[in-house]
């Protein structure tokens, strides 16, 4: 009996023991998809505020010592928040390195600006376009030739590409931008160095230290006049380079240019867009070297097609029909590579080459700006200032000894000096005819250790040196002497 109290006693225990045992086991709770959500958005919604912190604080940026695109159109909404562009050209590298807008503008007595990025379509022609002229109205547009082609894929978020994009400045426009220009899997690219550049950990640390340490400071160039040129190549064609074609034939096959239907329907929108404001276009190609194309004929052919159907637009062609005496060797960059562009000689030549287009007769009414105290601020440092215009009164380094004069056989418009360092150079500036020579020996009345007498000089004009309005000479003199007056 005893025993039989001890055993249900025993059983009462361990029946209670598993009571417990099932009373603490914890009871699986039911899965949430509110808080799976939830925590998802929480570490989505913090890794999307780090990448902004960190485009914010460019900590990403590459390296921005280069970027000729940013500068430009800073310069550009700079420029233009009280002052007019009067030519503008689009395009892409072919046209950064293939007119100085320096020369042409003081070659014009205009503001001219290049709006252009390496390696990019008509497409990227028509959203900069676009932008630019919410912010100025030009007499008149220049449209490269070369962006006209392409294919019909929109860009996978290449580098300059996407330096274009950035260097616009209106967020919404950008947003209207993205999906034209980029492919689906590039938009976040295109927004975010963070994303595009986060291999920087491993691989460039240094440049994410020196963003950090240079974050909010202004670059030494901020407040110089980017007009848009890219100058890069020193040298012209080499004789090296030069046998190539001879040996090897031509780089570039033009047999098999084509243009693309999506570069036409943005051709279209370009020249809809202008005849909208009643802006003339310009179509402009700049020239390689006549034996870098081969069958130029068939690309010529081809590329016409398309612009005939803006008959109100002319077309310059440098490549066709091609002028060997202009368009030499120096004037190109030393390449045989596909992608060949002028020389900053080359710049040069094709300015002057332009400008004289640009202002015979006027057809395109472009100002004069010449008697414009800020056009004088803006140009009056450039070299080609002093070739084209007159030496504004009081210009510092320089003196002037006559102007509208007749002289013996041509009629002076100008005869200045500017005093240098070393020596002094006479600019005469003469009513240009055809017949004048490009040397001559001028007669001056100088004045040369407290003595005044004639001597004669010979001048010079420079090849580069093609100005509309006047013809001009050059010539270096001593620093004792004094020029006075001319006679011939």
């Amino acid at each position: 009996m005893a025993q039989n109290k001890y055993q249900n006693k025993k059983n009462i225990r361990q029946t209670q023991t598993k009571n417990n045992a099932k009373q603490q086991q914890p009871v699986a709770k039911p899965f949430s998809w509110i808080k799976f959500c939830s925590k998802v958005l929480i570490l989505f919604a913090i890794v999307v505020a780090v990448v902004v912190y960190t485009d914010h604080k460019e900590f990403f940026k590459a390296d921005q010592s280069n970027n000729h695109v940013d500068r430009k159109w800073k310069s550009f909404y700079k420029f233009t928040k009280n002052k007019q562009v009067d030519i503008l050209l689009c395009g892409n590298s072919h046209i950064i390195t293939g007119i100085d807008p320096f020369v042409l503008s003081c070659a014009t007595s205009t503001n001219s600006f290049i709006l252009g990025t390496p390696g990019v379509s008509i497409v990227d022609t028509y959203f900069s376009l676009c932008d630019a002229l919410k912010h100025t109205t030009p007499k008149v547009i220049v449209i490269e030739t070369y962006a006209i082609s392409g294919n019909n894929d929109k860009d996978n978020g290449s580098m300059f590409q996407i330096m274009s994009f950035e260097a616009h400045n209106n967020f919404w426009y950008k947003m209207r931008m993205m999906p034209e220009l980029f492919n689906n899997d590039s938009w976040v690219k295109a927004w975010s160095p963070t994303i595009r550049n986060h291999s920087f950990l491993l691989t460039n640390k240094e440049q994410i230290d020196f963003n950090i340490k240079n974050y909010g400071k202004l670059s030494n160039d901020q407040n110089k006049l980017d007009l848009g040129r890219f100058s890069r190549f020193d040298k012209g064609l080499q004789a090296e380079t030069l046998a190539k074609y001879d040996s090897i034939g031509a780089p570039v096959d033009g047999s098999k240019f084509t243009v693309s239907e999506r570069s036409k329907k943005y051709l279209k929108k370009i020249m809809t867009l202008c005849k909208e404001k009643e802006i003339p276009v310009l179509f402009l190609t700049i020239p390689m070297y006549y034996k870098h194309i081969y069958d130029y004929e068939h690309w010529k052919n081809v590329l016409a097609e398309e612009l005939k159907k803006y008959p109100d637009a002319k077309w310059i062609d440098w490549q066709m029909p091609y002028d060997t005496t202009t368009f030499t060797p120096e004037i190109f960059e030393n390449t045989y590579e596909a992608n060949q562009h002028l020389s900053n000689f080359g710049m040069t030549v094709t300015a002057y080459n332009l400008a004289d287009f640009l202002l015979q007769n006027n057809p395109y009414h472009l100002p004069d700006r010449s008697q414009e105290p800020q056009w004088i601020a803006d140009f009056k440092n450039q070299p080609h200032f002093i070739f084209n215009q007159n030496v504004p009164s009081g210009m510092s380094g320089y003196y002037i000894v006559a102007k509208e004069k007749k002289a013996d056989k041509f009629f002076v418009k100008e005869l200045s000096v500017q005093q240098n360092q070393n020596h002094d150079r006479i600019f005469l500036k003469v009513e240009n005819r055809p017949d004048l020579p490009p040397t001559i020996v001028a007669e001056f009345v100088i004045q040369y250790q407290n003595q005044e007498m004639t001597a004669p000089i010979q001048m010079q004009t420079f090849r580069e040196v093609s100005p509309i309005l006047h013809k001009l000479y050059i010539a270096d003199i001593r620093k004792e002497v004094k020029v006075l007056d001319v006679k011939y």
